[in-house]
């Protein structure tokens, strides 16, 4: 009986996934349409507009440069300078960061669209991973000038870094369902999550080398999903050559991301009759 319950599952959770990116395909326009107007929404009303985007990732830099490396005196490992270190980290970070705590809050903001029968909730948490491009792609850019500035040579397998922008991508998708989900009916999920958000930050070889972990907690720190996706970025876009992750990075970073996919599929579905009358 147990055998069959969790067979159910597991299969209701793939028709979801694959129901989910079917809706993708066919809603694609709609979800173009409100990921932008997302965006313009966020600095409506603001004498700077659309600068804040860039404004607002520079700062956060600025700062940061200015407290480890100016303050602490700072050093990137190897010869790689600290600020170009850094940054290659925290930009996939900031990415994943600002957007799972604007999806966690995408179906209790949206309350006048979960009501129509006939909008698929669970779009919502995609029209945020699109939004949040754009200000990924402003530290893309910033990124992209510090490349140049200290003379990196370029080669086509820096633009694989697409690959670890999906990984992020399907990372927030699993987490966004889940916690989507479990806002409408639990509201004190968004507050716990900026604390953990904080936590996991710290948690992750950002602004700290990943050499100062013993060896023998190394394993410990590869669980750590985001772990892989900013050692990605940092593989591709800042040595001379490309560094790869191993195999079984690699492994553990999908099982972990499929698994994670998966259950909030699952979760969003079995939710998602009662999302109309809660919110």
């Amino acid at each position: 009986m147990s055998y069959v319950s969790h067979a159910s599952s597991r299969a209701a959770a793939g028709n979801t996934v694959t129901n989910g990116f079917r809706n993708v395909l066919k809603y694609r326009e709609m979800i173009l349409a409100m990921a932008a107007r997302d965006l313009q929404s966020r600095y409506a009303g603001t004498f700077g507009g659309i600068i804040w985007a860039f404004v607002h990732p520079l700062a956060i830099v600025c700062i940061f440069y200015c407290v480890f490396a100016l303050g602490f005196r700072a050093q990137g490992p190897g010869n790689i300078p600290f600020i170009l270190w850094f940054v290659c980290g925290l930009t996939p970070w900031y990415y994943f960061n600002e957007t799972l705590q604007a999806i966690t809050n995408s179906i209790t903001a949206n309350a006048y669209l979960v009501s129509k029968t006939v909008f698929p909730t669970e779009m919502l948490p995609l029209i945020y991973i699109v939004s949040g491009l754009f200000p990924h792609f402003v530290f893309m850019l910033a990124l992209g000038a510090m490349v140049a500035v200290f003379h990196l040579p370029f080669f086509p397998e820096r633009l694989l870094i697409l690959y670890y922008l999906s990984c992020t991508m399907v990372l927030l998708l699993g987490l966004g369902w889940l916690f989507a989900a479990l806002q409408v009916f639990y509201r004190d999920l968004a507050q716990g999550l900026t604390i953990s958000l904080n936590m996991w930050f710290w948690l992750t070889p950002i602004v700290w080398p990943q050499t100062l972990v013993p060896q023998a907690y190394h394993r410990l720190m590869e669980a750590n999903p985001i772990y892989y996706i900013v050692q990605g970025y940092r593989g591709l876009l800042i040595y001379p050559r490309p560094v790869w992750p191993t195999c079984h990075e690699t492994l553990a970073f999908w099982l972990t991301a499929l698994t994670l996919l998966a259950a909030g599929a699952l979760v969003f579905r079995q939710l998602k009759p009662e999302f109309a009358d809660v919110v």
